[in-house]
């Protein structure tokens, strides 16, 4: 007579053992983590700002040192950004964008102080210039941008963490070269998350 072998667990059996074993050992999907979440990032100085030190100079002229930390500003005329002319075919050229007059074709020096905290990460400036700029932060040259015409955002450059200070010095030299003129900045910084520290 024939005997059929004795199995210890049907097939079936034994392969959904398997699967739930491997479903074990891999460990579950974990919610976000705090280096998932978003940076939070701060606006030390915003668009449209008030306070800034201005003056307007012929093309080509020499500032010295405007862009210096010691350097005397006291006799310059205080301002709030958007700097421009109201007329042109730039969209920003409109009252309600510019608030301080910047002639066409002429240069700008500008100067404001701001408050970045030491442990400030991803110090970022951005902003807007018709038509060039030279970006100076704490007497170092950051960043030259070329905008040619109109060009939104030009601006936009993270500061080397070696050029900071606690009180920092931004300061900008805009170039027009006719037409219509415009200037907007801000300054943001990444704040370093201490909720895990």
């Amino acid at each position: 007579m024939f005997r059929r072998p004795v199995r210890s667990l049907p097939t079936a059996l034994a392969a959904g053992a398997l699967l739930a074993a491997m479903a074990l050992s891999v460990p579950a999907s974990a919610s976000a983590s705090p280096a998932d979440a978003p940076a939070t990032v701060v606006t030390a100085l915003d668009y449209n700002s008030t306070g800034w030190r201005y003056r307007q100079v012929p093309p080509g002229t020499d500032d010295p040192a405007f862009y210096e930390r010691g350097f005397d500003d006291s006799g310059w005329p205080s301002g709030q950004e958007g700097f421009g002319t109201t007329g042109g075919v730039c969209p920003w050229n409109n009252p309600a964008q510019v608030k301080t007059r910047w002639d066409a074709n002429t240069d700008l020096v500008v100067r404001h102080w701001l408050h970045i905290p030491r442990d400030a990460q991803e110090v970022r400036i951005q902003g807007t210039v018709d038509n060039d700029a030279k970006v100076y932060m704490n007497g170092r040259l950051v960043q030259t941008a070329v905008s040619g015409n109109c060009n939104a955002g030009a601006i936009d450059v993270v500061v080397p963490a070696r050029y900071l200070e606690c009180c920092n010095l931004l300061a900008i030299r805009g170039h027009d070269y006719g037409v219509a003129s415009y200037l907007n900045v801000r300054v943001t910084y990444v704040k370093p998350d201490t909720s895990s520290a």
